[in-house]
Formats: structure tokens, C-alpha cells, sequence
């Protein structure tokens, strides 16, 4: 293509003409595969233990008037959207490693600073972090892409939020008609992708509990409330009482994915890819996400990747109020639930939408937190009783996400208008039989 490939480079010239200076310095691999630096500049890279490159780069950038503009168009304030060390916004771009590869080299000579380059095997998957120089907006970077690196999804850095609310008796199991004193047929293990969870906590003694970190050295954890919570609601170790999860004698593998941000927690694409790409390496096939927001082009490929490669995933549906099709729930392979009381009646500011699948016991839990507990409310705790559902499910053999899906629509009670709706889904998830 070569009339194509000479308007791109006048156009790219042009681009890095406008900005500040050239693309971070570059770097060489050492015989890991780990980027290491360049001699000739000095400038580097460190790994994190989940395998991201973080580069170092001295210079800077302009675009904050495109920055914003991007994340106005996708209805995001800036302060839901990753930064940079040097306040600028963040975008990622997610492919296949060989074109993501291509989509590096691009952005790179039009002048995009790399700011971490994550390898994600399992998903089949490589994630940039990356910052736009001033000129270059997030559509005209898209259309670079579809030029040089096709299949390569390019979006704003977007943080997800707890799909938590706040509020005040043990309703759930009966509701729910969950079977107690019984155990998985076989042995399963349920990924967590939440905020730390408390190992020493009462609800856990006893039981195989494996926690990871995709965290950046340096990055600030969210409080333990929340991570613990949704752990215990899948497993909590107890046989019954108030820390009985809805599948005890799972086990549990929860990877720390959020931190804190002036004052805000949240978890962007970057950690939470490395999160699902650190499970499905460990052979995790349940995974629950109890967080939500705004749609993305790179983390929807993610969940795409995940779901292709058998994991069950089971997702908060958000606190947004009314109908939107907040990530992830709302990506085709995932299996999105909300928050009813204990009349089976819609929590108030539970999202719904034709996406939903199921509803669950979410309002006035009561869950592990501190060194005891406290009554919840939100998406976030329906959502851990689904995926236990799932998980007894797949330890008697259910094989995929429809085969979990059919199963619980099978046995749901219907709250709603006959058949599904946007406000229940198939209705109230029940629990499978021992």
C-alpha cells in the first residue's frame, strides 16, 4: 500500500512535529523477555511481579484539551480515568501480541509516550499503558491503528469502581433455598478480582485461601472490607452461621487489583487484565468481578478473551440506578447479576438492563468485614452468591458459562414481568442441590 503508507508518514510527521519531543526512551530485552534500557538515553523499565513493564520516560507531553475532550465523549469525568505520574490521562491498548506489537511502533513514531508494555498469556493478550502527545486525539489514534495495527483495541484508561452500596439479618440463605452441610463434588477453586482480602478473618480459618497482587510497587490498596466480603460470601469456611459462604469447600484465589487514588478506589484495565491473565495462567475457570463502569473497547476484548478460553465470569450489574450497560456485566460472555431484597423487590439503585441474567440477595447482607461483620448492600454481594451458584454447578460438572446459565434459569424464580426482563433477569438465582 504504498499511496496509504506515504500519507500516513506525512500525517505521523506532521504529529510528531506538534509534540513536545520523542516517545519515551527505548528499551532492549534481556533473554527473559523483561524490557531492561537503552544505553544511549538511560532511560529503563522495572517489572512488577505480574510481568508489567513500567518504562521510565524524562519527557513530557501536552494533549489535555484532547485528553478531555475523549473522556467527555464517553461520558467519563477525568477523574474516573487513569493518570500518569505527570497528571496526564492514560490510554490502553489491547491485541494480539504480534499486532499489538505493530500498534506500539505506530503510536510510538506518531509520538505516544509508552508508559507499561503487560504480557498477558494466557489471555492471548499484550496491554499497553500509554499517554497521546498533544494533537494526536483518541479517534485519530484509533484510526493509526486500524491503518498499521489492526484488531488492537485503543480506549481511555477507565478505573472501575466497588459496585457497593452502604446500609443494615441472615435472609439470603433461605431466600435462596441454599442446602447447607453439603460440599462441591469435587474440588474448585473461584478467582476473586476485588481489593485485599483479610486472610487472619474469622471466615476463613481453616480453608485454602491463595492471594496474589498485580499491584505496582509503591501503588496504595484499598482497605480489606470489601475483598473480604465478596471472599467470604463464595467460601466463608463455616458450616453455618453468619460467615457461611453459599459454596464452602471452595477454594478461593483472590488477586488484589485496586488501589487508591487521591482519595477514590478504583481498578483500570491494565490490573485487571493482568488479574484475569494471572487466574486463567493458574488454571482458575470461575472468576467473580464485583465491580463496574463504563463501557470499553479494551476491557470488553479482555473479557472476550477470557470467556473464549472457558472462564465463567459473574459480574456486579452496578449501582448506577435505571439501565446502562456497565462493564463488565454487560460484555456478552458474562454472566451479570443485581441486588434484590429480602421480598425479592429490585434495590433502588441497582442497574438493570437487558443484559441482566439473574438477581441474588444483595440489600441488608450481612458479611465479613474487620475482625467480624457488618450489614451491606449493593451488586457487589449479589454477585459473589451467583458465582458460588456457578461454582457448585461446575464441581458437578457444568463445562461452560451457557451451561451455568441454562442451569440457573432452569431453576430461577421468576420476580418480574413472565419470562426475562431488564429488571431481574431470569429472576431470582436459586441454589443448586448438593
Amino acid at each position: 500500500r504504498p499511496g496509504l503508507r506515504g500519507a500516513l508518514a506525512v500525517m505521523l510527521a506532521v504529529l510528531v512535529a506538534l509534540g513536545p519531543g520523542p516517545l519515551a526512551a527505548q528499551a532492549t530485552r534481556d533473554p527473559t523477555g523483561a524490557e531492561t534500557r537503552d544505553p544511549a538515553t538511560g532511560g529503563g523499565a522495572s517489572r512488577d511481579p505480574a510481568g508489567a513493564t513500567a518504562t521510565r520516560d524524562p519527557g513530557g507531553g501536552g494533549g489535555r484539551d484532547s485528553d478531555g475532550r475523549a473522556a467527555r465523549e464517553a461520558g467519563l469525568s477525568l477523574r474516573d480515568v487513569a493518570r500518569a505520574p505527570d497528571g496526564r490521562v492514560e490510554y490502553v491498548a489491547v491485541g494480539p501480541p504480534a499486532a499489538t506489537g505493530q500498534a506500539a511502533a505506530a503510536l510510538q513514531q506518531a509520538g505516544a509516550r509508552l508508559l507499561r508494555d503487560r504480557p498477558l498469556p494466557a489471555l492471548g493478550r499484550r496491554a499497553l499503558v500509554l499517554t497521546l502527545p498533544r494533537g494526536l486525539s483518541l479517534a485519530g489514534a484509533r484510526a493509526l491503528l486500524a491503518a498499521e495495527a489492526p484488531g488492537v483495541a485503543l480506549d481511555l484508561h477507565a478505573r472501575y469502581r466497588f459496585a457497593e452500596g452502604a446500609a443494615p439479618r441472615l435472609y439470603a440463605p433461605e431466600l435462596v433455598a441454599l442446602p447447607r452441610g453439603c460440599q462441591p463434588a469435587r474440588r474448585i477453586t473461584v478467582g476473586i478480582v476485588d481489593g485485599p482480602v483479610a486472610a487472619d478473618h474469622p471466615a476463613f480459618a481453616g480453608m485454602a485461601l491463595r492471594r496474589d497482587s498485580v499491584l505496582l510497587p509503591g501503588e496504595v490498596a484499598p482497605a480489606a472490607d470489601h475483598g473480604t466480603a465478596v471472599a467470604a460470601l463464595i467460601g466463608g469456611a463455616e458450616a453455618s452461621g453468619p460467615y457461611a459462604g453459599f459454596a464452602a469447600g471452595v477454594g478461593l484465589h483472590a488477586v488484589s487489583a485496586f488501589t487508591v487514588v487521591q482519595g477514590r478506589e478504583g481498578a483500570d484495565v491494565d490490573r485487571i487484565g493482568a488479574a484475569l491473565d494471572l487466574l486463567l495462567g493458574r488454571g482458575v475457570r470461575v472468576v467473580n468481578l464485583s465491580f463496574a463502569g463504563p463501557g470499553n473497547t479494551a476491557l470488553a476484548d479482555l473479557l472476550d478473551a477470557a470467556a473464549g478460553r472457558g472462564a465463567v465470569l459473574v459480574a456486579a450489574s452496578g449501582n448506577a440506578g435505571g439501565e446502562a450497560r456497565l462493564l463488565p456485566a454487560a460484555a456478552p460472555g458474562v454472566i451479570a447479576v443485581t441486588a434484590v431484597d429480602a421480598r425479592g423487590r429490585s434495590w433502588r439503585r441497582a442497574t438493570g438492563g437487558g443484559h441482566l441474567d439473574f438477581a441474588a440477595p444483595g440489600v441488608d447482607l450481612f458479611a465479613a468485614q474487620g475482625g467480624g461483620g457488618a450489614y451491606v448492600s449493593g451488586t457487589s454481594y449479589a454477585a459473589p452468591i451467583v458465582t458460588a451458584f456457578a461454582a457448585r454447578l461446575m464441581a458437578r460438572g457444568a463445562g461452560s458459562a451457557d451451561a451455568v446459565r441454562e442451569s440457573l434459569a432452569a431453576g430461577a424464580r421468576d420476580l418480574g414481568a413472565a419470562g426475562h426482563d431488564s429488571r431481574f433477569g431470569w429472576g431470582l438465582a436459586r441454589a443448586p442441590g448438593c
